[in-house]
């Protein structure tokens, strides 16, 4: 069935009572290609019938915005990308995020947590002052509800005429936490459970009366819903309340958006319950292992950076330093999840609320504790002004863990760590360290407690195995006499691929940058003083980055006469693709570097 979809239109020819055999269908699609493709897996298995039944009610012209958007696979599946679905996450191929530039049907790009209501909004006012009629709809995962911006945009939405869908699964990436998420399961309690499951085989089993009894109640509950139920949570915001709903029952959500489709005329909040992973028991029994997969399954037992992080957390813990780990929403992912298990009392998790954890880490600073932030390059962008305002202007001793920094692959543009080195270098009383091995990384972590200020610590994933540690200074990989080049590399990466080309090459010395702010103004003079040549490697964008930090010392240190390349990202945004593919992209992958080095050497 699912082969003859081809296009929305297709989609509503079918029947109510076809749409289940079309969601196992699309699941078992899910189950086989995102296996191979690699992507977000348990999220998307979750939302089958709830997006099938948004695309068979609603036009294509109505705007759907997903919040995240990494729970949108079968949306596009069924918006023209289900033939290419195998290139998820692959260069070229299909996004793993609502993308505009992709498809038409993508009203919004999505990528991280909470926009969807704002956004959503915009749309919608935007339509009423075009005179323009299409629906307008948001939908928004539970944990959603512990973002700060979801509740800015909720005070804002009276009077507009649209819908927003909460889809309630109970999980984030690890399992939501917080006050906002308790009263989510308070409103479960009672009116959705197992119950309502025995009552239907019950009453099924009832010769004659069974069944139209049955059908009957459904009847009943259904008008009974779409009545306005008062509801204290969301009452406070003017919403109309509609819930709770099974969000894998595809014709109870036909049921519901048919008759809210033209009936709307308020902001509606429809609370749809879902099952994280369903159709697949290893992603229903461990919906966190299961929320983001490997390519072809692999599995990623390689040595990685949250798992030193959490052990060296662990150690310092036990050696009764007060300290506290904090996360936003990813314990398991960070690596904190070693704390939580063996030391509750301190570890933090905030749910998905970036600037709230930033503020909080201040204020334990304050009080004499100090803590450590573990939140990915990319989501730490979310805390920028608490950052700059609530720690480093106190200078505060806050240390920012911030994993996945440079290229993070398949995830692409909404996820790439490629801007903190220039965001966080501008910030006065910051420290920015970058490790390129794991033992660099435990040692910073450990020397960061004791620091009188703020420290950024950003490292990608996978670092090096060398037993190289960290004192503070840059380290000379190479040591070619009277150099013409010097390399200057930041990060595991390209301090590999920078000890190649220089070993390869005569008169290069490659150094691994272990410190982005402040510089090692004591190298920099020693290059100045030479004569030699100067290019640096960053997994950030060139401007504001550590090339031209180095630019500008090196034009003062030298007054003018060393020449500085610089390798980085241009001023554009990354697309998905392997992070081998992203190096070479910027002509930073080995081969590239080893020609581009070459060609320096030649020209003189």
């Amino acid at each position: 069935m699912l082969e003859q979809i081809e296009t929305i239109k297709d989609l509503k020819k079918l029947s109510v009572s076809q749409l289940p055999q079309l969601c196992e269908e699309i699941r078992q699609k899910l189950i086989a290609e995102v296996s191979q493709s690699g992507g977000h897996l348990a999220s998307n298995l979750g939302v089958v019938e709830l997006t099938v039944a948004l695309h068979y009610v609603f036009d294509e012209e109505d705007k759907i915005v997903w919040d995240v958007g990494h729970q949108s696979y079968v949306h596009k599946i069924l918006t023209q990308r289900g033939e290419n679905f195998l290139s998820l996450r692959s260069k070229d191929g299909v996004s793993g995020f609502p993308d505009c530039e992709e498809s038409p049907s993508d009203c919004f790009n999505t990528g991280h947590a909470g926009t969807a209501i704002s956004a959503a909004l915009g749309l919608a006012k935007g339509r009423d002052a075009l005179g323009e009629k299409y629906k307008v709809i948001a939908v928004v995962g539970d944990g959603s509800m512990t973002c700060g911006m979801t509740y800015e945009a909720l005070n804002n939405v009276k009077d507009t005429d649209m819908l927003i869908v909460l889809n309630d699964n109970n999980m984030s990436i690890d399992e939501n936490v917080g006050s906002a998420t308790l009263n989510m399961s308070k409103l479960r309690v009672g009116k959705y459970d197992r119950n309502k499951e025995r009552l239907k085989r019950f009453l099924l089993k009832i010769p004659l009366l069974g069944k139209p009894t049955y059908k009957f109640l459904r009847w009943c509950k259904r008008r009974a819903k779409l009545g306005y139920v008062r509801n204290s949570y969301f009452d406070n915001f003017d919403l109309k309340y509609i819930g709770i709903i099974d969000g894998n029952e595809i014709k109870d959500l036909v049921y519901y958006f048919t008759k809210l489709k033209n009936n709307v005329t308020k902001p509606t909040l429809m609370h749809v319950v879902t099952k994280k992973g369903k159709g697949y028991q290893p992603a229903e029994e461990d919906p966190e292992l299961y929320h983001s997969l490997n390519r072809n399954g692999a599995e990623d037992n390689d040595l990685q950076s949250a798992a030193v992080v959490g052990d060296t957390l662990c150690d310092m813990l036990s050696q009764g330093k007060k300290i506290a780990a904090i996360c936003a929403a990813m314990a398991r992912a960070t690596g904190l999840s070693a704390v939580r298990d063996a030391y509750p009392d301190a570890f933090f998790d905030v749910g998905i609320a970036e600037e709230h954890a930033v503020t909080f880490a201040a204020g334990l600073a304050k009080s004499g504790v100090h803590p450590f932030v573990a939140i990915y390059s990319s989501f730490m962008q979310r805390a920028y002004d608490q950052i700059l305002h609530d720690v480093a202007l106190q200078k505060l001793p806050v240390t920012l863990l911030m994993d996945r920094a440079g290229f993070v692959g398949e995830d692409g543009k909404t996820h790439q760590g490629l801007f903190d080195l220039s965001y966080l270098s501008q910030i006065p009383n910051m420290t920015v360290w970058t490790p390129a091995t794991y033992r660099q990384l435990s040692d910073m972590i450990v020397l960061s407690a004791q620091a009188d200020g703020p420290v950024a610590i950003r490292y990608p994933k996978r670092l090096l195995k060398e037993e190289r540690g960290f004192d503070g200074k840059w380290i000379a990989l190479t040591d070619a006499e009277s150099p013409k080049l010097y390399i200057l590399a930041v990060g595991a990466a390209l301090s590999a691929a920078a000890q190649e080309a220089a070993t390869a090459a005569e008169g290069v010395t490659a150094v691994e940058v272990t410190t982005v702010k402040p510089l090692d103004m004591a190298l920099l003079q020693q290059i100045a003083e030479s004569g030699a040549q100067v290019l640096t490697l960053e997994e950030n964008v060139i401007c504001g980055g550590f090339g031209q930090a180095v630019e500008c010392a090196l034009a003062e240190l030298s007054k003018g006469k060393t020449r500085v390349h610089m390798l980085g990202v241009n001023d554009c945004f990354v697309k998905h693709a392997t992070i081998s593919q992203q190096l070479e992209q910027f002509g930073m992958s080995q081969q590239a570097l080893a020609q581009y080095v070459a060609d320096l050497l030649q020209k003189g």
